[in-house]
């Protein structure tokens, strides 16, 4: 006999109102997020070309990796194929009056496969939260219309993007692998990024021995939050906080442990996900690895200024 959809089989929640309190501080750092010395800044104007070693081998390079840095920046923020941004670039210091030059567009793409940028945890301050997660990102394929349209698979390609958030939301690490490499294997990469945190964060996919020996051997006291599955074993792990997880859930319940150890900050790199694919786009725009990894890790940072801009406060008010 086929289910039948019922109304009273469902869940039913009452759905909480918030309210943001700080609308007039928000709609201003909105604002910023569009001027256009937020992003093409006086260190990157001052540092824009190089100075020459003597007694270096080799051409020198014509622009310094800042320069290049805030190329890919504008390109990100303003959504601009490469060509474009070298236009945009030739206009800002013309109407500027600047003394520099433009890089054009290939010289933008060959040096997005070497740039060096820095440690996202060399540009901010992290706070104590290591909340880990990833997403999908599309690099070709045919879109939903063209399917619907015409009948056509999908045929899409995809990269992992893995992020690490604190508890500020500010993005702390990050990393952009192939569709093959799983979470488990990315998250050893991003803890490589950190120095320190006190309390990591994760969902259930995250749930290896590999995480916790990784997390306890840069913290031997922090606090390791990942759900082990339905049908793990009591005392079977060889991490005391894993095995108190397992007896926790069994005696209590799932959710009551969600609630204990406040598993709900996890839902911060939820949405940090979906602000990256909805102010950056969740498809990429370079075609091969090593200029994917330079757009991701530049479009992290363009989220962390953003961030960092100004957040709104919400308050729950029912």
């Amino acid at each position: 006999m086929p289910y039948k959809h019922n109304e009273s089989n469902r869940h039913k929640f009452k759905k909480s109102k918030y309210k943001v309190k700080n609308w007039a501080n928000y709609t201003e750092s909105l604002r910023c997020r569009g001027d256009i010395t937020i992003w093409f800044s006086d260190d990157a104007i001052n540092d824009w070309h190089p100075p020459k070693i003597k007694g270096k081998a080799g051409r020198p390079k014509k622009y310094s990796d800042l320069a290049i840095e805030c190329c890919l920046m504008l390109r990100q923020v303003y959504k601009l194929p490469l060509r474009q941004t070298e236009g945009f670039l030739r206009s800002l210091i013309i109407l500027m009056g600047l003394d520099i030059k433009a890089p054009d567009y290939s010289c933008i793409s060959k040096r997005s496969i070497s740039l060096k940028l820095k440690k996202l945890i060399g540009t901010i301050t992290p706070g104590s939260h290591f909340i880990i997660d990833s997403t999908g990102l599309k690099i070709f394929g045919k879109d939903e219309w063209h399917q619907e349209k015409h009948g056509v698979k999908a045929m899409r390609s995809w990269r992992n993007l893995h992020i690490a958030i604190d508890e500020h939301q500010q993005i702390i690490a990050s990393d952009l692998t192939e569709n093959s490499i799983g979470d488990v294997t990315a998250a050893d990469e991003l803890l490589n990024q950190i120095e320190s945190f006190e309390t990591l964060i994760g969902d259930g996919a995250y749930d290896a021995d590999g995480i916790y020996k990784k997390a306890l051997a840069i913290n031997p006291e922090a606090s390791i939050i990942i759900p082990p599955p339905k049908n793990a074993v009591e005392g079977a792990s060889n991490h005391a906080q894993r095995n108190s997880h397992t007896s926790f859930i069994k005696e209590h319940g799932r959710m009551n442990w969600q609630k204990y150890l406040n598993y709900g900050l996890r839902s911060l790199v939820e949405l940090a996900m979906l602000r990256y694919k909805t102010i950056i786009g969740p498809k990429m725009k370079a075609r091969k690895i090593a200029q994917q990894k330079t757009e991701a890790n530049i479009s992290v940072r363009v989220l962390n200024v953003m961030t960092n801009l100004g957040m709104p406060i919400s308050v729950k008010i029912s």
